[in-house]
């Protein structure tokens, strides 16, 4: 029969043991956002304006043309186990076409932010070319702007494919750096029905051209015509084990 300080000490031993087998949570580091335009637009015609949290791009022939925007943040390197987890509202107003709309996170290589982009693009809206959508990959050593698709298509939406209509939409976009490369989420959803998811990506990138980041690209193509698009609530965490 053991006796009662025997008892306390396999006690102590116990919780020691359990607490020395949990696994360590992972903890979010958020990343400060700056520098938000339209690139090429050097003298802001289309904004941004600012009003609180809200970051909004429109203006006289806004729509005309693609315009590509962008935000930036701090260099990050990832490691094996961290990611880097984006999310934002997104508003479009007065959109007339088939509503074309790509999103991603890059490492940027030029100046001038107009190229040499490199990292992953999640595409939204109808387009004969790509039915199901599509994410891509930069091809390594990227010398032209974010939204161009390439050869490299980590994978078709899981969800049947759907245009993007006036409203706001939730989209996220998770980049894991693992032993297989970089493991890429993207989603999509909102609009008149909060509910309706309009893409959800995931795939594998197992020869990424960057394991650093460092830029927010957001496109609104010619064919979504959107007079406005304006970004709130938007954030990028570091996750690290």
């Amino acid at each position: 029969m053991k006796t009662p300080s025997q008892l306390i000490i396999l006690s102590l031993l116990a919780t020691s043991t359990l607490f020395a087998q949990a696994p360590a949570s992972a903890s979010g580091k958020p990343l400060a956002i700056s520098g938000w335009s339209v690139i090429g637009d050097k003298t802001q015609a289309f904004g941004p304006k600012e009003e609180g949290e809200k970051i909004t791009f429109s203006g006289t022939g806004f729509g005309d043309k693609g315009k590509n925007e962008a935000a930036f943040f701090p260099k990050t390197e990832l490691a094996i186990g961290d990611s880097l987890e984006l999310s934002a509202k997104v508003t479009f107003s007065g959109v007339s076409g088939m509503g074309n709309f790509r999103f991603g996170m890059y490492q940027k290589r030029s100046k001038d932010h107009a190229r040499g982009w490199m990292g992953y693009t999640a595409y939204a809206g109808i387009d004969k070319k790509f039915p199901k959508g599509g994410l891509f990959a930069s091809e390594t050593g990227n010398d032209i702007n974010f939204d161009t698709a390439t050869s490299r298509v980590l994978g078709e939406s899981q969800v049947p494919f759907k245009n993007v209509k006036d409203g706001t939409y939730l989209l996220t976009m998770t980049l894991t750096r693992s032993e297989k490369g970089i493991e890429c989420e993207a989603s999509m959803a909102g609009g008149s029905d909060s509910n309706t998811i309009l893409l959800k990506y995931t795939g594998i990138d197992d020869s990424s051209a960057t394991t650093s980041f460092d830029a927010l690209g957001f496109s609104t193509h010619q064919l979504l015509s959107a007079d406005s698009i304006s970004f709130e609530e938007v954030s990028v965490n570091l996750i690290t084990p």
